[in-house]
C-alpha cells in the first residue's frame, strides 16, 4: 500500500529539469519521502517536510508536496493538527489540483472519523483528543454509541450551554427546528414542533442560549418572510418578544445579557443591512445601539455583550475587510479595538470581563487572538492563542471555556460516462478538470453540448463556461445582492444557447431570476411577485422563463411582453412545495418534483403542449431528461435510476458507493449526445471543540 501511495504522490511532480535551488528543494523532498515511506521515520520526515515550507516557498509544486506529506505524516501519527496541513494545501495552493484534490480526501477522513471515546468528563460528556493535542481541547462527539442523532445528520447552527450539559441547535428531520441534544443521555428533544408542510408554519434559526439555561431564543420566520424573535423554554413554551414589520428583514438574537434581562439582536431593515441593538427578555421594543455595513441573508461580524453589560464588541466593514469596534450599551459612537489590514471578527467576551477573543486572517491563514480589557478599552497588546483556526465559528465562551465549530462545505463537479442508449454507466465517476475545487456547482451542458457551464464562488462567485474542445475556459462575475452558493440550484441555458440564467433570493428575501448574455457579458434581472426560496428553468423559447409561485402552481413569464400565465395547478388544497424544474432539450416536456407530504417526493412530467401532467414514481429527486426526452434520469432512495416516461424503473445501479458516507449527489445533467452524465457532490464537514483554560 505504501509503494502505491508513493508512487501517486510522484506521479503529480512535474518531469521537468531543474537546477540550482528548486534542485535542492526537490532533492530535500525525495530525502523526506525516503525518510517516511522506507525508513519509517515519520519524526525526521516532519521536520525535513517543515524545512522546505520554510526556505523555498517560491517553489510552490513542491511545497504543496511538503505540506500535504506532512499532514499524511502527522495523520499517521495520530496527529489532529495534521487537518491545518491539509487546510493549508487547500485554501493556498488551488495551482496545484491533484494535491488539492487528495487533501480534501484526507481531511473529509479526519473530520468524519469518530475520535475514541478517551477519558470522560463527567460533567461535560466530553471526549479528551490525542495526546498531541492540548490538554484543554475536548471535542464534542455527537454521534458516539447510544445517540439518537442519525450519523449523516447535523444539528446545525449549535452552541453549548452555559453548564456545559446540552447542546442548542437546529434540527431538519420534520422541519426547521431548534433542538437540544443532552450530552449526558446522547438523547435529542425538538423544542419547536414546525414542519416541512403545514400551511401558516415556519422555519427557526440562530438558537442563543439563556444565562441560566431554561430558555432559548431564536429567529422564526414564517414562509411568507415575516420575522420574529422567539424564546421557548426547554418544555417547549414559546413567547414571541419582537417582530419585524413585514418586508424587512431578519432578527437574529447572538447573546444574552449575564442578569437575563436583554438580549443582543441584529434587526435587517428594509435596505437589507442589519442593527446591532437589544429586546428584553421579557418583551418590548428594539433599542438600536449601531447600524453595520454588514448586508444579506447572513452575517460574519458578529458581536458579543460584556458581562457587566455596558459594553458591545462587534467586527464591521465590507466582506473580508473587517475590523473590531467597542460600543457602550447607550449606543454612543464606537472605538476602533483593531484597525489592521487583516479581517478580524468573531469576538468573544471572556466570562469574567478581562479579554476579548477574536479570529483573525492574515495571508491565508487564521488564528485566535485574546487581548486585554479594561473599562471598555484595550489593556495590553493582543495575545495568540491558537494558530491553525481556518474554517472556524466562535460560538460562545462560558466558565467552562471557548465553544467553537470547525465547518468544511465541499462542493465539487464529476461526469459519468453512460451509454447513451440505456444510460447506464459505462465507467466510474471523473472530477472535473478545473481548480480550485471544493467550490464549484450546479453543472449544466449547453443544449447543442459545446460548453459546460457552472457556478465557482473560490474567490468570488461567477459563471464558468468550459468549451468542449479545448478552447479557453470564460468566465463572468455574478452581480446578485443575496447570492449565496447553498441556495442556488437552478442554473439553465436559455434554449438558444446564447446565455444563462438562474434565481436567487434577494437580502429581502424577493426572488429574482438573473439573465446572462453571453455576446455583451451583461446581466439583466426581473424580481418575481414572491418572497422566499422558488426555483426556475429557461423556456420554451429563449424570452420566457418558468417558476414556482407558492401555494397556486407554475407559472410562464414573458420578458418581452410582461405576460404571465398559468400552466400548471395541483389538485390539492393543503401546502405544498415544488422542486427541480428541468426542460428536456426540446423544451416541450417539463419534470419537476412536487411534495406535500413530509414522506412523499412525487417525480412529475407535464407536456407543455397539451398542459397534461402525470406522475411518474415517489420518492426521487434531481430528474433529468434523456437526449431525445423518452426517458429520466434520477437519483432516489435505492440509488440512481433510468425510468421510462410510464414510469417504469428500467435500469437501476448505485453511484453513491465511489463516494464517501455521507456525501450528497445532486443537480444530474444528461449531455445532449447522452454519453456522459454530470452531477455535483456536495459534504458538510463540521465538529464542535470546547477550549478550557483558554488563557492559561
Amino acid at each position: 500500500m505504501k509503494k502505491i501511495i508513493l508512487l501517486l504522490i510522484w506521479c503529480l511532480v512535474p518531469m521537468i529539469m531543474v537546477t540550482g535551488q528548486e534542485q535542492q528543494a526537490e532533492k530535500l523532498l525525495s530525502k523526506a519521502v525516503y525518510e517516511e515511506e522506507v525508513n519509517g521515520n515519520l519524526q525526521e520526515a516532519i521536520r525535513l517536510y517543515e524545512e522546505i515550507v520554510t526556505k523555498f516557498p517560491e517553489y510552490r509544486s513542491v511545497v504543496a508536496e511538503a505540506l500535504y506529506r506532512n499532514g499524511y505524516a502527522n495523520e499517521k501519527l495520530g496527529n489532529l493538527k495534521a487537518r491545518q496541513y491539509y487546510e493549508k494545501v487547500i485554501n493556498n495552493y488551488s495551482d496545484q489540483p491533484e494535491l488539492v484534490q487528495l487533501a480534501q480526501i484526507r481531511l473529509s477522513h479526519i473530520l468524519k472519523t469518530e475520535k475514541p471515546a478517551g477519558v470522560q468528563l463527567a460533567s461535560l460528556g466530553l471526549s479528551k483528543l490525542s495526546k498531541e493535542e492540548s490538554e484543554d481541547m475536548f471535542v464534542i462527539n455527537l454521534y458516539e454509541k447510544g445517540s439518537s442523532i442519525v450519523k449523516g445528520t447535523m444539528l446545525d447552527n449549535s452552541s453549548l450551554s452555559s453548564d456545559g450539559t446540552k447542546m442548542a441547535g437546529i434540527d431538519y428531520s420534520i422541519g426547521q427546528n431548534v433542538a437540544v441534544y443532552d450530552l449526558k443521555t446522547k438523547q435529542i428533544q425538538l423544542i419547536t414542533k414546525y414542519d416541512w408542510f403545514t400551511e401558516g408554519h415556519g422555519w427557526t434559526y440562530f438558537p442563543a442560549w439563556s444565562p441560566d439555561g431554561k430558555e432559548i431564543a431564536y429567529l422564526f420566520s414564517d414562509w411568507e418572510g415575516s420575522c420574529e424573535l422567539q424564546v421557548s423554554s426547554l418544555k417547549g413554551e414559546t413567547r414571541t418578544l419582537f417582530k419585524n414589520e413585514f418586508n424587512t428583514g431578519q432578527i437574529i438574537p447572538r447573546q444574552w445579557s449575564r442578569d437575563g434581562s436583554n438580549i443582543l439582536t441584529f434587526k435587517q431593515d428594509s435596505s437589507g443591512f442589519y442593527t446591532i441593538g437589544l429586546v428584553p427578555a421579557k418583551g418590548g421594543s428594539f433599542t438600536s445601539l449601531y447600524k453595520t455595513q454588514w448586508e444579506g441573508k447572513f452575517i460574519k461580524g458578529d458581536a458579543s455583550l460584556s458581562p457587566d453589560g455596558k459594553f458591545v464588541v462587534f467586527a464591521d466593514g465590507q466582506k473580508d475587510n473587517l475590523d473590531l469596534f467597542i460600543i457602550d450599551a447607550e449606543g454612543v459612537t464606537p472605538t476602533e479595538l483593531s484597525g489592521h489590514p487583516t479581517n478580524e471578527y468573531d469576538p468573544l467576551w471572556s466570562p469574567d470581563g478581562k479579554h476579548i477573543a477574536y479570529i483573525k486572517e492574515t495571508k491565508g491563514e487564521s488564528f485566535l487572538y485574546a487581548i486585554e480589557m479594561a473599562e471598555g478599552k484595550p489593556a495590553g497588546q493582543p495575545l495568540l492563542i491558537k494558530e491553525g483556526m481556518q474554517n472556524v465559528d466562535l460560538i460562545n465562551w462560558t466558565e467552562h471555556g471557548v465553544n467553537y465549530i470547525v465547518g468544511l462545505n465541499l462542493h465539487d463537479i464529476y461526469t459519468l460516462p453512460l451509454n447513451p442508449e440505456t444510460g447506464t454507466p459505462t465507467g466510474k465517476p471523473k472530477p472535473l478538470d478545473y481548480t480550485p475545487t471544493g467550490s464549484n456547482t450546479n453543472p449544466v451542458w449547453s443544449h447543442d453540448g459545446k460548453y459546460l457551464a457552472f457556478i465557482s464562488y473560490a474567490d468570488k462567485p461567477e459563471v464558468v463556461i468550459l468549451p468542449a474542445d479545448g478552447e479557453e475556459t470564460r468566465h463572468y462575475p455574478i452581480y446578485a445582492p443575496g447570492f449565496w452558493e447553498l441556495s442556488l440550484h437552478d442554473l439553465r441555458w436559455l434554449p438558444d444557447n446564447s446565455g444563462l440564467g438562474f434565481n436567487v433570493m434577494s437580502p429581502l428575501e424577493i426572488s429574482t431570476v438573473y439573465r446572462l448574455d453571453l455576446a455583451t457579458g451583461k446581466w439583466q434581472n426581473w424580481p418575481l411577485p414572491i418572497k422566499g426560496w422558488t426555483r426556475t428553468d429557461w423556456g420554451p423559447d429563449e424570452n420566457s422563463f418558468i417558476y414556482n409561485k407558492g401555494n397556486v402552481g407554475l407559472y410562464q413569464f414573458n420578458i418581452k411582453t410582461g405576460e404571465t400565465r398559468n400552466i400548471f395547478q395541483p389538485d390539492t388544497s393543503t401546502w405544498y412545495t415544488i422542486r427541480g424544474l428541468k426542460f428536456s432539450r426540446d423544451h416541450k416536456k417539463l419534470t419537476f418534483m412536487f411534495q406535500n407530504t413530509i414522506k412523499n417526493t412525487n417525480l412529475m412530467v407535464l407536456d407543455l403542449e397539451s398542459g397534461e401532467s402525470r406522475m411518474l414514481a415517489q420518492n426521487f429527486w434531481s430528474p433529468t431528461f434523456s437526449p431525445d426526452a423518452q426517458k429520466i434520469l434520477t437519483f432516489g432512495s435505492s440509488g440512481m435510476a433510468v425510468l421510462s416516461l410510464d414510469g417504469e424503473i428500467l435500469h437501476e445501479f448505485d453511484l453513491a458507493k465511489h463516494f464517501s458516507p455521507g456525501t450528497r449527489i445532486s443537480s444530474f445533467d444528461w449531455s445532449p449526445d447522452g454519453k456522459q452524465l454530470v452531477f455535483m457532490t456536495r459534504n458538510i464537514i463540521f465538529e464542535t471543540y470546547l477550549m478550557k483554560n483558554v488563557l492559561k
